[in-house]
């Protein structure tokens, strides 16, 4: 048996979809679905309550970020398996099978990845496979999208998207994990409201022993920033500066986290200088960025003002009575 959390905060539509997708899924074993929703108020957890009767519908009371939310749904999970699935992903009809099939297939693997697509079909990159550093996030905002490339790319610790094979971590959107794994691990450590969250949990659960493994033979399509989007201007930027702030305190110290501010903040100053001297001449060459201008002089200077305290992420919030709706 698997047990499917998905938390939900004004996801509309994305999340009558990802249930459709879900519960129209080929398998072979019971499916328990709950939706943790934080405080919605666009009516996705009434609507999924009243078109899904099938599925356990909580309501937090507020936004409690991912990893809490999800961590809330713990009393509610009996399963010996656990999928944690964002709202704005589709499933193919075997997805869910065929990674149950991988997972249970190895039994040293405590969580499971899969391929992630564009609504277009393109493959998204995994993540660099290592954890936040200093040094390591001056060079990814750096380096941007040049970083994928040739080749430089055969130097740093990329796995390939098309390959299955194990890796140092996997990310929410689609992790199928083991109970026992994740009660050992304590599942999501509340600290941090979202974005570092999974990848501190990769982290926790290979240093118990566990492997992860990432199957490219079952993918999922995901929509990417369609909850997010709905946050406050610049939420998104800023909530990762802070988890990765957070997550470089926990495991490398205060020390390491004011390095990491300067980091940012040395590696935004280069970005702003580059972008101005290339709109001073009128070049639209971006050799360090991939988007507009416009959107790339934001983003940096966003990255200016949090390295120095000026701007931080302001957490939405929805209060209301905490209820279980199915």
């Amino acid at each position: 048996m698997v047990t499917v959390i998905i938390v939900n905060w004004n996801g509309g539509e994305h999340l009558h979809r990802c249930l459709r997708s879900l519960l129209n899924s080929t398998v072979t074993f019971p499916v328990k679905v709950i939706v943790v929703d934080n405080g919605s108020l666009d009516g996705s957890r009434e609507q999924a309550a009243a078109q899904f009767p099938e599925i356990l519908v909580l309501n937090t009371g507020a936004n409690l970020g991912f990893g809490r939310a999800n961590n809330f749904a713990r009393p509610y999970v009996r399963t010996p398996l656990v999928l944690f699935l964002n709202p704005d992903t589709l499933l193919y009809q075997d997805t869910l099978e065929k990674a149950v099939r991988s997972l249970l297939s190895r039994p040293r693997v405590g969580i499971l990845g899969c391929q992630s697509r564009c609504a277009d079909g393109t493959v998204r990159e995994l993540g660099l496979q290592w954890f936040p550093t200093p040094a390591r996030v001056f060079l990814e905002l750096l380096g941007g999208k040049l970083l994928w490339r040739r080749p430089i790319a055969q130097w740093l610790p990329r796995h390939d998207p098309q390959r299955s094979g194990p890796v140092q971590k996997l990310y929410g959107g689609f992790m199928l994990c083991r109970k026992e794994a994740l009660d050992a691990a304590g599942w999501f450590d509340e600290r941090y409201f979202m974005y570092a969250e999974d990848v501190d949990l990769s982290r926790t659960v290979r240093k118990l022993g566990w492997e992860l493994y990432y199957d490219a033979e079952c993918a999922i399509v995901h929509i990417g920033g369609a909850t997010s989007d709905k946050a406050p201007t610049g939420f998104s930027v800023l909530m990762q500066l802070r988890s990765n702030n957070q997550m470089i305190e926990k495991y490398q110290g205060r020390w390491a986290a004011r390095r990491h501010r300067l980091a940012v903040g040395l590696a935004a100053a280069i970005r702003l200088t580059v972008l101005g001297i290339t709109r001073l001449l009128g070049k639209k060459l971006m050799p360090l960025m991939s988007l507009p201008w416009e959107s790339a002089w934001c983003r940096s200077l966003l990255l200016w003002q949090w390295a120095w305290h000026r701007r931080e992420a302001n957490i939405p919030t929805a209060p209301e009575n905490r209820d279980t709706l199915r």
